[in-house]
C-alpha cells in the first residue's frame, strides 16, 4: 500500500525539533506480565522493561502521567518477536528509557485481534508493510503517532530517544498531528468504501486476479514469501466443483503438491509450518499454528474429493492426526501453536538433521532411502543440518533405487519412526491457549475428517471440542475468546463468533445427535449481528478502549476466512435465521454493499465468491 502524502507529512514532522519543555520525574512502574496465563506475555516477565497489560487502567495511567504509550504486539511462536526481545527488551539502557519516559504495553495479538488489526492497518498505511513484532507509539488518548515492525537495538533506541525529545518539546502538537492523521486515515478508508466497483462479474475478477498473482512455475501466490492462501484455493476448488470450471486445475494441483512435499510441510511429524520465505517452498519459518493446520486439513480433504486423490486425502488426514497427537489437550481443546524456536532459542533446530546423526540412527538400507527421498546432496540450508523434504515423487525415487514403491514406503516408515523417537527428546515450546475462533476452525476440520472416514478417532474429539465451545467458552449470553481455568483471558471478537458458529454448524451436519449445536449456532449469529454490525459496517470489537475507525463493509480472508462472509453464509443456511425477516434484511443489505464495493477485489475476499455467484453448471 502506498503512503498517502498528507499522512506521511504529518507523521514525519514527529522527528523535527521544537521548544524544550522537560516533564517532571514520574513514579517507576512494575511489570504486570510475570506469570501471566498467556505464554507470550509471561515470557516477557523477566524483561527489565516494566510491561503493562492492555487495559482501561493502563490508558488512564498514561493520561495521568502524560506519557506516550509503546504498544508492542507479538505472539509466542513468532521468531522475530523472540529476536527483538533478546536484542532490545532485555537491554538495561533501552529498558530504562522506556520505563522512565513511556508507558510500555505488551500485547498478545492472539488475545487482542481487534487492536492488532487496527494497528496493523496503521503501520501498513504509513510504512507500506506490517508484521510482528508490531511496535506502535500512541498518544495517551490512543491515537497512533508512528509505528514499525522489527528494528535492531540501536535503531530502535534512536527512535525512542527522538520521540522522547519530541514529546517533551511539544506534546500538544504531537497530539494534534496524531488526531489529524487518524482523521485522514478514516477519510481514505471511507473514500475506498464509497467507490463503486465495475460491473465485472465476481467470477471473472477472481480468474483475472488469480492469473495476475499466481506463480505458474512453483505454485502459490506471489514471487517472494509463500503463504497457504487457503481461502483463495478453496474458492478455486468451489468453482471447479460447483460450476465445472477446470481452468485452474493444473495450478491448484501444483500448489497443493508443492506445499505438501517441500519445506512448508513437516515430512516426519506431519502438519504445516506458517509460511516459507522463498518462492520455491524450501525455507520455512518454523512456527506451527492451529488455524493454518485446521484450514489446510479441510483444503486437502476438499481437494481429495474434487480430484479423486488418495494422496490429498492422506495429507488432509495426516494433518488432522498431527493436530490430535501434538496439539490436543485432555480438557477438550487444541492449543494455539508451537514456537519457531526451541528452549535454547534455536530456530528450526527441532526439525533438522545432520548427516552424522542420520548415519548413527539409520540402517544402511534406511539411510539409502532417506538420502534419496528426503535429504539432497546439496549443502544444508541451516547450520543445524537438513530439513526432510521430497526430492522427487515416490515413484521417481523408487525407480531410481530400483525398488518397488511398497518397499520404499516400508523402509521410509521405519526410518521415520527412528527419527521421530529421537526428535521427541528435543524441546518444542507450546502456546497452550485454547482460542475460540481457532478451535472453531479445528472443529470444522474434525467434521471434515469424520465425513471422509466415519472414524471415531475424529468423531470422539469433535464431540469433546463441541462441548468445550458450547459450555466452557459460552457463558449463557456471550462468548469468551479464551479461559485460564475459571479466569477469562480475553473477551470474544467477531472472528470468534463466526468461526465457532461455523465449527458447530459443520459438526451438526455430521452428527445429528449434537444436542444444542444448531441452537447455539443461531444464538452466536444473532449476537454477532447485534453486536458487530453497526450502520451497515462490521466492527471487530464493540468495546474498543481507544478511538478506532468506523468499521468495514466486509472483512477480508487473511489469514482466517472472512468472518463477515462466514456469518452471512450461515445466516442464509440456518433454519431459524432463514425465517427471520430482520436478519435476512440485514443479509441482503450487506451483500448489496459487498457487490457495490468489493466485486473487483474478490480475490482478497474469496470467501464471498459462493455468496455472490449461484451454484450452477457452466454452459
Amino acid at each position: 500500500m502506498r503512503l498517502n502524502p498528507m499522512l506521511a507529512r504529518g507523521l514525519l514532522i514527529v522527528w523535527f525539533t521544537g521548544a524544550s519543555v522537560v516533564l517532571a520525574a514520574a513514579p517507576v512502574l512494575t511489570s504486570q506480565v510475570a506469570d501471566h496465563p498467556s505464554p507470550y506475555l509471561a515470557m516477557h516477565g523477566q524483561d527489565p522493561v516494566h510491561w503493562q497489560v492492555w487495559s482501561r487502567e493502563t490508558l488512564e495511567l498514561a493520561r495521568k502521567l502524560n506519557r506516550p504509550l509503546l504498544v508492542s504486539i507479538g505472539y509466542f511462536s513468532c521468531h522475530w518477536c523472540h529476536v527483538m526481545q533478546r536484542e532490545s527488551y532485555r537491554d538495561p539502557a533501552l529498558a530504562r528509557l522506556l520505563n522512565e519516559h513511556f508507558i510500555p504495553v505488551k500485547v498478545d495479538r492472539e488475545l487482542n485481534p481487534a487492536l492488532d488489526a487496527h494497528l496493523i492497518e496503521f503501520v501498513e498505511l504509513t510504512r507500506g508493510h506490517a508484521g510482528w513484532p508490531l511496535n506502535v507509539f500512541l498518544t495517551p488518548e490512543g491515537y497512533p503517532i508512528v509505528g514499525m515492525t522489527y528494528a535492531p537495538r540501536d535503531q530502535f533506541y534512536q527512535v525512542l530517544d527522538k520521540l522522547r525529545q519530541r514529546w517533551e518539546a511539544d506534546a500538544g502538537q504531537l497530539r494534534q498531528m496524531a488526531r489529524q492523521a487518524q482523521s485522514e486515515w478514516h477519510r481514505l478508508r471511507e473514500g475506498k468504501a464509497d467507490s463503486r466497483s465495475s460491473h465485472t462479474s465476481p467470477r471473472h475478477s477472481m480468474r483475472v486476479q488469480t492469473v495476475q498473482l499466481r506463480d505458474e512455475l512453483e505454485g502459490g501466490f506471489g514471487q517472494q514469501s509463500k503463504f497457504p492462501m487457503v481461502s483463495q484455493l478453496r474458492a478455486l476448488l468451489w468453482l471447479r466443483e460447483q460450476l465445472n470450471d477446470t481452468s485452474e486445475d493444473a495450478f491448484v494441483r501444483l500448489t497443493l503438491d508443492r506445499m505438501a512435499s517441500q519445506g512448508m510441510h513437516d515430512e516426519l511429524g506431519g502438519g504445516f509450518f506458517r509460511y516459507v520465505t522463498d518462492p520455491g517452498w524450501q525455507v520455512p519459518h518454523y512456527e506451527k499454528m492451529l488455524y493454518d493446520n485446521a484450514q489446510l486439513a479441510v483444503l486437502y480433504l476438499q481437494a481429495a474429493r474434487v480430484f479423486q486423490s488418495d494422496h490429498y486425502r492422506d495429507v488432509g488426514l495426516g494433518t488432522l492426526d498431527f493436530m490430535l497427537r501434538d496439539m490436543w489437550r485432555p480438557a477438550g481443546y487444541f492449543i494455539a501453536s508451537f514456537s519457531a524456536v526451541d528452549g535454547q532459542g534455536r530456530e528450526g533446530f527441532y526439525y533438522h538433521w545432520k548427516e552424522a546423526a542420520l548415519v548413527k540412527l539409520l540402517s544402511p538400507e534406511q539411510l539409502k532411502a532417506a538420502r534419496a527421498a528426503w535429504f539432497s546432496d546439496q549443502p544444508p540450508r541451516s547450520e543445524y543440518g537438513r530439513l526432510p523434504r521430497w526430492q522427487d515423487s515416490p515413484a521417481g525415487i523408487a525407480k531410481r533405487l530400483g525398488w518397488s514403491e511398497t518397499r520404499l514406503k516400508q523402509v521410509l516408515d521405519a526410518a521415520r519412526e527412528k527419527l521421530l523417537m529421537v526428535r521427541a527428546g528435543r524441546s518444542l515450546l507450546p502456546d497452550d491457549k485454547g482460542l475460540a475462533a481457532w478451535n472453531g476452525l479445528a472443529l470444522s476440520a474434525l467434521a471434515a475428517g469424520y465425513a471422509a472416514t466415519g472414524d471415531e478417532r475424529y468423531g470422539k474429539p469433535a464431540k469433546q471440542l463441541a462441548a468445550y465451545l458450547m459450555n466452557t467458552l459460552w457463558d449463557g449470553e456471550t462468548l469468551v475468546r479464551a479461559r485460564d481455568g475459571d479466569q477469562v483471558m480475553a473477551g470474544a471478537t467477531l472472528e470468534d463468533y463466526a468461526m465457532v458458529a461455523q465449527g458447530l454448524w459443520d459438526w451438526s451436519r455430521q452428527q445429528a445427535s449434537c444436542k444444542g449445536c444448531k441452537e447455539r449456532v443461531g444464538q452466536l449469529l444473532r449476537v454477532a449481528w447485534q453486536r458487530y454490525f453497526k450502520d451497515g459496517r462490521w466492527v471487530q470489537s464493540d468495546t474498543p478502549l481507544i478511538p478506532m475507525l468506523g468499521g468495514r463493509v466486509a472483512l477480508d480472508d487473511s489469514p482466517l476466512p472472512s468472518a463477515t462472509a462466514v456469518i452471512t453464509r450461515l445466516s442464509q443456511q440456518h433454519p431459524g435465521l432463514k425465517k427471520d425477516p430482520a436478519i435476512q434484511k440485514q443479509v441482503k443489505a450487506h451483500l448489496d454493499a459487498v457487490r457495490d464495493t468489493l466485486g473487483d477485489s474478490v480475490f482478497w475476499y474469496a470467501s464471498y465468491l459462493a455468496l455472490l455467484l449461484p451454484a450452477q453448471p457452466v454452459e
